[in-house]
């Protein structure tokens, strides 16, 4: 895969830490090239604020990725409408539509060539939020599943305690430091940092390649 490897990173705005993160983390990698392109607040459900299929297919056809990596729903736990019917989340319907569309974005890449890495979103600060990203993570996981190509890394246990608690600030490299945004949800720059090197090892472990972080920042717990 890797000779010169072209990588898409694409998501919402947590997809947009985790890009920056890579950004930095792999900025020292000549034969790999990371394209990012995120989009704030965007996510499959509110396609008519950003439709991800449309957008997607023109940078498959313009970037020719090697691999995708995805990493966006954190705007996703909201209604959504099926054939001029409204449900709210999490509810049969909506879990059926919500899955037809994880499962399009995965086929959509492999079907242009590319691997899939769909990385999961990490436990969050408010309870009933962080119920809701759990959820959202075992769709992305279970179509993943089924789907040739493509591979679901969570990241939850990674921003977790022992405890498998929210925890905001860790030991990271030896050094105590905060991990995530005030909000509770997105992340400092270490945790962008965090983030980028659990995910340049877990990609070259899934494909057999030889990354190297250019400043690898890791939990020492």
């Amino acid at each position: 895969m890797i000779g010169h490897c072209r990588v898409l990173e694409i998501g919402d705005s947590l997809g947009s830490d985790l890009g920056w993160g890579l950004a930095r983390e792999l900025a020292a990698t000549p034969a790999l090239k990371l394209v990012q392109h995120d989009k704030s607040a965007s996510g499959l459900v509110a396609s008519w604020f950003y439709n991800w299929p449309v957008h997607l297919k023109t940078m498959l056809a313009q970037d020719h990725p090697d691999l995708v990596i995805v990493c966006v729903g954190g705007d996703d736990e909201q209604g959504l409408t099926v054939n001029g019917h409204a449900y709210g989340f999490n509810a049969p319907q909506w879990r059926t539509r919500y899955t037809a569309l994880i499962r399009q974005i995965d086929t959509m890449i492999t079907g242009a060539g590319s691997y899939v890495l769909w990385v999961g979103l990490p436990i969050m600060a408010p309870t009933s939020y962080s119920e809701g990203v759990a959820v959202l993570n075992s769709l992305y996981r279970s179509v993943a599943l089924t789907v040739p190509g493509a591979t679901y890394l969570p990241s939850w246990d990674l921003f977790a305690n022992a405890q498998d608690q929210y925890q905001s600030a860790a030991p990271v490299n030896h050094v105590q430091s905060i991990l995530r945004s005030p909000d509770g949800i997105h992340l400092s720059y270490v945790g962008e940092n965090v983030f980028a090197t659990f995910v340049a090892h877990e990609i070259a472990a899934i494909y057999h390649v030889h990354l190297e972080p250019s400043a690898p920042a890791s939990i020492t717990n």
